[in-house]
């Protein structure tokens, strides 16, 4: 009797039930279930208890919770795994829950596909996101948990000499400000950025050493200048893919006028192949942003090169980041002759 040969259909259903293993996770966080069971509350009955929640439904989900590998139980009690120990426990200073709680927030906007599939633009763009407190906070804080790596990778890589004043476009939670000031001791780093986001960036980098080299300049990147012959270097991180190729060429005219002769400017984000379909997390943020901006999208080393020697960029070169993860990045340097 031949045997039934379920591979591909095992790789199809894993894919569309994918979601059945990430929205236990991302309410876990919701509930901070990780840090909670830490700090000795390890069965279904004190947990609920604490955070009142209903028992009976609470250990259904810590039981999925082992079964997708992030929890151990013996008898009634439950206990962190070595990764969950690592990444999602708040004290740990590898800690990523921000970032996963933000995905929460992002699960409406793709339950709402196939609405801008067919209109091609979201109901709500990201503006109208980031007016709502809660979900700034946890966007920005989500945006430290992806970038603090990357930021000190691409800090190493690039030559500090004669870097006195670094303008952050789009700081966020201005991980690469603080990486900067890190790796150049005398650097001055300005962080531009809207009031709101600014503001969450401030508390939390206000114990960081280097707080006392910190400014914070609240401004439109779009609307307002970004200053005159001002900067050594100036970054753009992460901006790009929210942006049309209108605006990206906007912002880099205004950097080219904003650097000193002689300064560079990077931009920095996740870069798609010539056919666009590779690698996947680039394709895949490419329709994550429609959801959001329906204008932005992943762009590739190509149009990045071109927006800077278009206006009048010299000695371009690309500086892969993180390149062994599952979400490797590019930072496209060019200087002002």
């Amino acid at each position: 009797m031949r045997t039934h040969d379920f591979t591909d259909f095992n790789k199809l259903a894993e894919l569309v039930l994918s979601y059945r293993r990430a929205k236990p996770m991302l309410v876990a966080l919701h509930y901070d279930l990780f840090s909670e069971i830490a700090k000795g509350r390890v069965t279904a009955a004190s947990l609920a208890a604490e955070l009142e929640l209903d028992a009976p439904a609470l250990e259904r989900l810590l039981d999925a919770l082992c079964a997708i590998g992030w929890l151990e139980k013996r008898g009634r009690r439950y206990r962190n795994t070595r990764a969950g120990r690592r990444l999602l426990v708040e004290t740990s200073p590898e800690y990523v829950g921000s970032n996963l709680k933000y995905q929460e927030h992002t699960w409406d906007a793709w339950s709402d596909l196939r609405y801008v599939i067919k209109e091609g633009k979201p109901r709500r763009g990201l503006l109208d996101w980031i007016r709502k407190d809660f979900f700034t906070a946890d966007y920005i804080k989500a945006m430290g948990d992806v970038t603090r790596h990357p930021a000190r990778e691409l800090a190493e890589k690039l030559d500090w000499t004669g870097v006195a004043r670094t303008l952050d476009v789009g700081s966020g939670a201005g991980t690469f400000s603080a990486a900067f000031v890190e790796k150049s001791p005398s650097a001055v780093a300005v962080l531009l950025d809207l009031p709101k986001p600014l503001a969450v960036a401030k508390s939390l980098l206000k114990r960081h050493p280097g707080a006392d080299r910190f400014r914070f300049k609240p401004a439109d990147y779009l609307a307002d200048s970004l200053g005159e012959n001002e900067y050594d270097l100036v970054l753009i991180s992460n901006v790009s893919r929210v942006e049309d190729e209108k605006s990206n060429r906007l912002l880099v005219a205004k950097a080219h006028r904003a650097l000193k002769k002689g300064g560079r400017l990077i931009i920095h984000d996740y870069a798609l192949d010539p056919d666009r379909t590779s690698p996947l997390f680039p394709a895949l943020m490419s329709l994550h942003v429609l959801l959001f901006t329906g204008k932005g999208r992943a762009y590739t080393a190509a149009e990045y090169e071109g927006w800077l020697r278009g206006a009048g960029f010299k000695a371009l070169s690309g500086i892969p980041i993180a390149k062994e993860s599952l979400h490797p990045s590019l930072a496209v340097v060019g200087r002002k002759a």
